[in-house]
């Protein structure tokens, strides 16, 4: 063979060997990464996150979705500063729903640096998630305090300021004059709840033009039951207000009140940050809402997540700015 030839036989072997040095690497840096992410949404929104030295797990019921989506966009906001990405995870449909000690495990599957959980009523009990190595995940909660759960931080709200601000509203709507019942289907000895109980009622009080009654029910499903204590009280026509104390308590009122459409229909103050809350208020069944401010909690989560990260402990418990949505506004 001639030189010549020779030399342009290896020059098109090298171009052809760096061709597909630069395909390789193409996939092993783009195309790899691109379609083996996980399903869930990242603090960005692109692939650069997974580079993060840090991941942090947001997890909740698809039924708190609205208010799991402004936490997770408080959580995102801070998640830059500690070079973090954050991950929400919750079933998509009712049909897929899950219980916390079910998202917690998942939570432990993927092993992150920590977990912020989106807590209900129902949800004492669960257990902290644990890695493979054996070591506990750091756990924040929000919403729902459970003095049980093995928790860093829990941040929420507190009640004895909220059953002020209850009254107070609950005044204000009746003009200063009028009947209220207070749902109470709490058969636990939750001490948050008793303080809440026990503020709003004391508030209550002090205004003789108020009359006030508490509807002991023995639980949640009472409050729609065909024959109940609170159906015999609304077709008595003599409750102008109904103050609800849980998401679960007021979307139940909200609902029987609606179906009772041949009565005079009381207005509802009661607890909300879920879809279906929003809607009563949207349709003026519910006539208002207090809920926390999701956003500055997702914030304020990160930031304890990493005090606790960083130095081994963290504030164990944090009041957050209670919002009040009404009805057409």
């Amino acid at each position: 063979m001639k030189p010549d030839k020779t030399r342009r036989l290896k020059g098109i072997s090298l171009l052809v060997s760096g061709a597909i040095a630069v395909l390789f690497c193409l996939y092993v840096f783009y195309i790899v990464p691109l379609v083996s992410t996980p399903g869930g949404s990242w603090a960005d929104g692109s692939v650069e996150a997974e580079d993060r030295s840090r991941h942090v797990l947001l997890v909740g019921r698809s039924g708190n979705e609205s208010v799991l989506r402004q936490i997770f966009e408080g959580a995102q906001e801070e998640a830059k500063r500690y070079d973090c990405v954050v991950e929400l995870y919750m079933p998509k449909t009712v049909a897929e729903e899950k219980g916390m000690q079910e998202l917690l495990d998942y939570a432990a599957f993927t092993e992150p640096d920590g977990v912020i959980a989106f807590m209900d009523d129902g949800d004492g009990g669960v257990q902290q998630p644990v890695n493979r190595a054996g070591r506990n995940i750091p756990l924040i909660t929000l919403a729902q305090y459970h003095p049980s759960v093995p928790q860093v931080s829990y941040i929420g709200t507190n009640y004895s300021e909220l059953g002020t601000l209850i009254a107070t509203e609950s005044i204000s709507c009746l003009g200063g004059a009028g009947s209220i019942i207070i749902i109470n289907t709490s058969r636990s000895n939750n001490p948050n709840y008793s303080t809440l109980m026990s503020s709003l009622k004391n508030a209550l009080s002090g205004n003789s033009a108020i009359s006030t009654q508490v509807l002991d029910l023995p639980s949640q499903d009472a409050i729609t039951a065909g024959s109940g204590k609170l159906r015999r009280e609304l077709m008595s026509e003599e409750a102008d207000l109904i103050v609800c104390l849980s998401v679960e308590d007021t979307i139940r009122t909200a609902q029987l009140v609606a179906s009772m459409s041949y009565i005079r229909k009381p207005r509802i103050i009661g607890l909300g940050e879920n879809e279906v809350a929003n809607m009563y208020l949207a349709k003026g069944t519910v006539t208002e809402l207090f809920s926390i401010d999701s956003r500055r909690t997702g914030k304020t989560a990160m930031r304890e997540l990493f005090e606790y990260l960083r130095y081994g402990y963290a504030n164990n418990y944090i009041t957050t700015d209670v919002t009040v949505r009404r009805s057409g506004k």
